[in-house]
């Protein structure tokens, strides 16, 4: 497990609380719920903190805040599999990100999306970042795809935990040898929040942003829990999952979602929800029986509404927070 207590800092001028969970923020970024500010600089920070240091980088030094447990910081490997081994015990295997959704255009089926479908890998940085305790960034998780209708998305994500396929015999190319997986639930109930960074590259020109959503699914919201689709093959009501909307804008932000789903469905600023317009509606937040975690940006408008829509989002550093 890799474990740390750190500094916040990396290009920061304050220190944000919500529900004992810390965030680093800075004078000029975009707030937005439970969501830090632009922390991606690399120095030029000024301190709000009452008084605290700064060191030669430009990163605030002061006590501990939080802990904060790496789940992966994409600099390590091309897609995995996760840095992340808390709980993950024999017969589990760290599991690994992929992307999801992409778009397929016209007839032909051309495959418009990068990284291309199945073929997911981690980007390279237009330029070196810093995140948490100052910490070092070259590589972050990114997908660009064209969207097409209302139901199209284009996200990254990754799963927990994998275990040996037993029924298979063939290996993936891609994994290096490693024998096929099959995803299991994993209890991530002892953490309070996540934290990472996003940014895209293609906002709404309206707006200035775009939305993203980051969802956990669990064994009642993802099919493979036979919950949601009855135990049967029609999945229209799954895929619900608890989730946050989050404002993704053209400068980095460290983002903090709440594993807290409130009282009767109603949770607090930052927490997680399911749609209440559609999917299964009696599912349950299952902390204890978690596959992973997706982040997905989407059209939002009917089918042939406008020209496709170009889209892309930058995912980083993720961390859980105890």
């Amino acid at each position: 497990m890799r474990k740390q207590n750190f500094i916040l800092g990396c290009s920061v001028v304050g220190i944000a609380f919500l529900s004992g969970v810390s965030a680093c923020t800075s004078s000029s970024g975009h707030t937005n719920g439970a969501g830090g500010a632009d922390s991606g600089g690399a120095g030029g920070s000024r301190s709000g903190t009452g008084g605290a240091l700064l060191n030669d980088a430009g990163c605030i030094i002061g006590a501990p805040n939080s802990t904060y447990v790496l789940v992966d910081d994409m600099e390590k490997t091309t897609h995995g599999p996760l840095e992340f081994d808390a709980g993950i015990a024999p017969p589990q295997l760290s599991g690994y990100w992929y992307n999801s959704g992409v778009s397929y255009v016209g007839d032909a089926g051309t495959d418009t999306s990068d990284p291309p479908q199945l073929s997911f890998v981690f980007s390279a940085l237009p330029a070196p970042t810093q995140r948490l305790n100052c910490k070092a960034s070259v590589h972050a998780a990114r997908q660009s795809c064209a969207l097409n209708g209302l139901y199209d998305t284009c996200g990254v994500g990754f799963e927990f935990a994998q275990v040996p396929d037993g029924d298979a015999g063939a290996t993936l190319a891609n994994d290096a040898g490693d024998v096929p997986r099959v995803t299991v639930p994993f209890d991530i109930s002892r953490y309070k929040a996540i934290a990472f960074w996003g940014m895209t590259t293609t906002p709404d020109p309206a707006k200035g942003l775009m939305q993203v959503k980051v969802s956990f699914p669990d064994t009642d919201t993802d099919p493979r829990g036979q919950v949601c689709n009855g135990g049967g093959g029609n999945t229209s009501k799954c895929y619900n999952s608890y989730a946050a909307y989050l404002d993704f804008t053209t400068s980095w932000q460290q983002f903090t979602v709440l594993l807290d789903i409130g009282n009767g469905g109603d949770p607090p600023a930052g927490g997680i929800a399911i749609d209440k317009t559609w999917g299964y509606q009696q599912a349950q937040w299952i902390p204890t029986q978690v596959y992973g975690i997706n982040w997905q940006a989407q059209k939002n408008t009917a089918p042939g509404d406008g020209p496709p829509l170009k889209t892309e989002i930058w995912v980083d550093d993720v961390y859980f927070v105890e």
